[in-house]
């Protein structure tokens, strides 16, 4: 049962891994391509920007033909001013003398940078990379003609890389604030789902494990029918009619009320299975096994794990059982007592066996310890180690030819 517990731990540690890989895996191959899109876009963005600008220059630049220098200067400042997109805007003639910089001290200054060549262009405009004295930059380059056609300058509209990376760069950190908060949210997603899970699916175990007990018990009782058969029949076969009769009465009597008590108090499907199972051991071990009165396992009061319930019930029932094997006491009883309170349980296994000697009492949860010889002595170690594990106590008592008595404390 440990051995499947911890392969079902490490199955679920794998499809965690498993899961946590592909969520961030798949969050950062979508983030990644929606950043290179958005990056794009951006760089359209610009172009058609720097574009568009340009155009809406050139016409406010055909109303301001009658201006002076300083008035031209003063109206584009006021355009400019409200152009974000823009950082630097010149305007020059054909002679390559600049009428209009955002550099003041550049206006009426020699143009000696790359001129344009509208001629390799069916438009007016056209945009490229160029460095400049202010760095690498993006020109958008727009032709301007006088009343009767004739080409008379051209406006150039410029953004700096510096200024588009600054845009890239706090892309890149949004989408990586979000890739972040989105992974965050699909582990905490995932993590509430895989609890969920693991809970429905330890439950199905717990189920499982009910089920498979209650196979054994019912192999065991069948064991244990067939040899009450053979009773019946023998009494048959000599002529003891009542006797029979009797006998039928009472084991289905004892049968009956036994069961239908432990499915009635015993609120745990595994823990229930395991005591009936126990039930028809010891009967075909020639013990009278009882549940104390008013015993009750409410799954309310304490929430203990199916498998820790059945191995901790199940140790200290076979000890007993086997207890009582090596004893010459005319009379074998098996006592189970099983209580619960609001974060607390109790159960004591006592039998009538021969009991524990005093050199004995502080070995018997060794590893290894028996007196039975070699290749045993594990059942209650492993007992206590489980015990503490949940953080409780197993004690236990006993008297020469009297018995021993097991008990167990779990808190929660």
């Amino acid at each position: 049962m440990e051995d499947n517990k911890g392969n079902l731990n490490r199955l679920g540690k794998e499809i965690t891994k498993t899961q946590v890989i592909l969520i961030v895996a798949l969050t950062i191959f979508l983030s990644a391509g929606g950043m290179f899109i958005n990056i794009n876009s951006n760089n359209k963005a610009f172009n058609e920007n720097l574009q568009n600008t340009s155009a809406l220059i050139s016409r406010l630049y055909s109303f301001t033909k009658n201006f002076s220098q300083d008035q031209l200067c003063q109206y584009m400042d006021a355009v400019v001013s409200d152009l974000s997109d823009v950082d630097i805007f010149s305007i020059v003639d054909k002679s390559n003398r600049r009428i209009y910089h955002t550099n003041h001290s550049l206006i009426n200054t020699q143009y000696d940078g790359t001129h344009p060549d509208f001629s390799r262009f069916s438009a007016d405009y056209f945009t490229e990379n160029s460095n400049g004295p202010s760095g690498p930059q993006r020109r958008t380059y727009s032709a301007f003609y006088d009343d009767a056609g004739n080409y008379q300058g051209f406006i150039m509209t410029i953004r700096l890389k510096t200024s588009m990376q600054s845009v890239t760069i706090r892309t890149v950190l949004l989408f990586v604030i979000v890739t972040f908060a989105a992974i965050l949210f699909e582990l905490a997603i995932c993590a509430t789902i895989s609890k969920k899970i693991k809970k429905e699916f330890l439950q199905f175990t717990e189920d499982f494990e009910g089920t498979r007990f209650l196979v054994d018990s019912m192999r065991a009782n069948n064991h244990d029918f067939t040899n009450k058969l053979h009773v019946i029949l023998g009494l048959i076969q000599i002529g003891e009619y009542e006797k029979a009769q009797n006998y039928i009465q009472n084991i289905s009597i004892i049968q009956r009320e036994t069961v239908t008590f432990i499915m009635h108090n015993i609120q745990n499907s595994s823990l229930a299975a395991l005591l009936i199972g126990k039930n028809a051991r010891a009967s075909e071990c020639n013990v009278k096994f009882s549940l104390k009165e008013g015993s009750c396992y409410n799954s309310n009061d304490i929430s203990i794990p199916s498998e820790a319930l059945v191995t901790i019930s199940g140790n200290l029932i076979d000890n007993a059982l086997d207890a009582m094997n090596h004893s010459n006491n005319q009379t074998k009883e098996l006592i189970v007592g099983v209580f619960t309170k609001p974060g607390e349980m109790l159960l004591f296994v006592q039998d009538s066996g021969p009991g524990i000697a005093p050199g004995f009492m502080e070995k018997i949860f060794d590893n290894g310890f028996s007196t039975k010889g070699t290749g045993r002595g594990v059942g209650l170690y492993h007992t206590r180690q489980l015990v503490q594990s949940l953080g409780g106590s197993i004690s236990v008592e006993s008297q020469i030819g009297q018995g021993a008595c097991f008990t167990v404390k779990l808190r929660k």
